[in-house]
């Protein structure tokens, strides 16, 4: 993972990762109201931080190209790591509310930054097994928006019952060969992290991360 890393520095050097250690923060510079959530903290971890200037940079090409959501779509912070032995890349997302449609785009946000990142990784020396890991963050959701989920039957709906439900999903390639051809997507791991009691800040081990 460090010579892949240095690599990538030396090919993009305006957008180098940064090394971490004990813990890796996910801001979100853009709240529209002070009620909002702000800050989530990864504890108990090692390893490189992505600038969030990364995933807006990399949009353009594909903007100017034509291209679908969710390739020009960004997530929030992005941050690689070793954890039980497995090189992990983590694509984060922050929001305040728990609507299925805001969880269903985070989704698409996530994917989007994830295939652009792994555009710009292909042509480096070094090529690392990634295995991917995708982090929806949001206010636990209120008794009114579980009941409200629960009537949903569309694709929203239903991706962000599961989520709740299992906190865990994960998203196989297969399922890009039927729902975004023509991308072939890598098996993508989607954690939910609830934030009780609105909580504008928020703490997690990497371990009970993982876990989820």
């Amino acid at each position: 993972m460090n010579t892949a890393i240095a690599e990538f520095n030396l090919l993009y050097p305006r957008f180098e990762a940064h090394s971490f250690n004990t813990q890796c923060e996910v801001v979100e510079t853009n709240p529209r109201t002070p009620s909002d959530f702000q800050r989530f903290v990864v504890k108990e971890v090692s390893g490189y931080v992505f600038p969030r200037e990364l995933a807006k940079a990399t949009v353009s090409f594909y903007d100017k190209a034509g291209c679908p959501d969710p390739m020009r779509l960004n997530c929030d912070g992005i941050f690689c790591a070793e954890v039980n032995n497995k090189k992990c890349m983590f694509l984060c997302e922050l929001k305040s509310t728990f609507d299925s449609s805001q969880i269903f785009h985070a989704r698409e946000q996530i994917i989007g930054t994830l295939m652009r990142l792994k555009a710009k990784e292909s042509i480096l020396q070094t090529q690392v097994d990634w295995e991917y890991h995708g982090v929806i963050v949001s206010y636990e959701p209120t008794n009114r928006q579980l009941n409200a989920l629960n009537k949903l039957s569309s694709n929203d709906g239903r991706f962000a019952k599961t989520l709740c439900a299992k906190r865990h999903k994960v998203i196989r390639n297969e399922l890009s060969q039927k729902y975004y051809h023509p991308l072939s997507i890598p098996d993508l791991n989607i954690h939910y992290v609830a934030v009780p009691n609105r909580n504008p800040e928020y703490e997690l081990d990497m371990q009970t991360l993982i876990n989820l």
